[in-house]
């Protein structure tokens, strides 16, 4: 073929049909460029590349430099350089294509992965791979930095790329990028079955948000099986629809991800300026674990919440949380007009306390029907069940609970005192005591908690109006009496009691009506 004729359009074509034979692909050239001063090199201008389907490469400007030992054959070179490339795939396994570097400058590429399930977009992309073979990348290293990666529309900045593949394990001993204002660095393997082996992830001011519930499992599936022997993120935030992270760091050991998180022999440490779980504020948050045999040892847990702390330790196994001690000091909290205890995750299936502790705290109730309100409130416990089959309550134990003064419907009250035990059936066992306009009440209940009614209700009064029952909504109109008792029995959400009220040797009948 001659010269001159290769560098016109017309023998730009013979070229385009000669290569084109040698793929299942057609390939199409505008043009040839050869200069002396360049002996052994060719340029390709408008280079194409398309399938059955689509357009597989576009490439304005491509320059070839071939194999001195070799100068006529077409599958071997000893440089390619795509100059602002287009590329739309990077499977070319139908075509013998191998060259000592291969080269990118200023170039895109658009990736599928996960069987097409997830779309990456690298632009500008710029340096290379050495060998290069399409057949056969057994051994090879690559530098690339990438201007910006978009991985399904989430932008990653001067994204860097080095390492060296060997032996079906590709080592990047560099990687690292800019996200939003923040950056990560990370050194890994990926391994001969696809899953990652990470030495260490690194990331400083990622800052996540999104308005989907589901948005960490709607994208779990990206995730490949993995290893990470350190995680390091600083000073970064994450917000969630009822759940955001302010300034969180996390320093982790020994994470695995095999279509689920696994912590064996784990270690974690997790603090945070601000969380938020469910309009909940905590803050100066602290928690460091370590896990063992799937057993999670929570060696200290500190936060700041309502104006006061709270701290516990414990162990997590079998979706049950045991606390060896739990404790809440200087707390002040506003119980909602209406109170919805959502059920708790089933990880947290059920919660158990050794040792439970809340210390000079104030608690306020803003029922409009029953407003109360107890100051320096105080509760102790030993071996309390807080939550069963992820439901929030108390279902087993003793405990005390006691305040210097408060008022409950707006009647003072003075140093109540209330004891919860349980008996062999588990119905809780009510001890309940106060000081009342001058005079005090005590009372007892038999509370079967599953069916939320009292067994039975014994409550004395000694120098009160009798008006306190109508007060607290016990009893409707009852009789005048400053010294009285009454047994009583039905529900306890809302009130509706009957029974009888006895004072001055007479017994009154009481029905939930009256």
């Amino acid at each position: 073929m001659s010269y001159f004729v290769v560098q016109t359009s017309f023998g730009a074509k013979i070229v385009s049909q000669q290569l084109s034979n040698l793929s299942s692909y057609t390939i199409s050239i505008g043009r040839v460029h050869h200069s002396f001063s360049n002996f052994y090199e060719l340029v390709f201008d408008d280079v194409i590349v398309t399938d059955n389907r689509q357009e597989i490469i576009n490439v304005p400007k491509l320059v070839v430099g071939f194999d001195k030992s070799n100068l006529w054959q077409l599958t071997h070179f000893n440089y390619v350089t795509v100059i602002n490339g287009n590329i739309n795939n990077t499977k070319f396994n139908h075509y013998d294509f191998s060259t000592n570097t291969l080269k990118f400058v200023n170039s895109t590429a658009n990736i599928l992965v996960n069987n097409g399930k997830d779309k990456l977009l690298l632009k500008q992309i710029n340096g290379g791979i050495k060998p290069f073979d399409s057949l056969d990348m057994d051994k090879y290293q690559f530098d690339f930095t990438v201007q910006e990666v978009l991985v399904n529309e989430i932008p990653i900045k001067s994204l860097l790329i080095q390492g060296f593949h060997r032996d079906g394990i590709t080592t990047m001993t560099n990687l690292g990028g800019n996200i939003n204002n923040g950056f990560f660095v990370s050194k890994l393997k990926i391994l001969a079955d696809n899953s990652l082996n990470i030495d260490q992830l690194k990331l400083h001011n990622i800052n996540l948000q999104s308005a989907e519930h589901d948005f960490l499992d709607k994208y779990s599936h990206v995730l490949p099986k993995l290893m990470i022997k350190q995680l390091l993120i600083f000073e970064s935030s994450i917000q969630l629809p009822n759940f955001l992270i302010e300034k969180g760091n996390i320093e982790a050991t020994n994470l695995r991800y095999d279509d689920q998180w696994h912590f064996d022999q784990s270690s974690f440490i997790f603090t945070a300026d601000h969380v938020v779980l469910h309009d909940q504020l905590f803050t100066s948050v602290l928690v460091q674990l370590s896990s063992n045999d799937q057993e999670v040892t929570i060696q200290k847990a500190l936060a700041k919440w309502n104006k006061g702390s709270i701290n516990f330790v414990g162990k997590w196994k079998d979706n049950t949380l045991h606390l060896d001690q739990l404790t809440l000091a200087d707390i002040i909290y506003e119980m909602p007009e209406k109170i919805e205890l959502a059920a708790l995750p089933n990880i947290f299936r059920n919660i158990q306390v050794d040792k439970l502790a809340i210390l000079q705290s104030l608690i306020i109730g803003k029922h409009s029907d029953f407003p109360f309100n107890l100051y320096n409130f105080q509760v102790s416990g030993t071996n309390v069940t807080l939550a069963k089959d992820q439901q929030l309550g108390i279902f087993s134990g003793t405990t005390f609970f006691k305040s210097e003064k408060g008022s409950v419907n707006r009647i003072d009250i003075r140093y109540p005192d209330l004891v919860v035990k349980f008996d062999v059936q588990n119905h809780a066992l009510l001890t309940f005591s106060s000081l009342v306009s001058g005079g005090m009440i005590e009372s007892k209940a038999n509370i079967d908690l599953s069916q939320n009614e009292p067994l039975s209700l014994q409550f004395n009064a000694y120098g009160i109006t009798s008006a306190l029952l109508e007060n607290w909504k016990l009893v409707k109109q009852p009789p005048k009496a400053l010294n009285y008792s009454a047994k009583l029995h039905g529900k306890l959400l809302p009130f509706s009691f009957s029974g009888t009220l006895s004072t001055n040797e007479n017994d009154y009948i009481i029905n939930h009506d009256h």
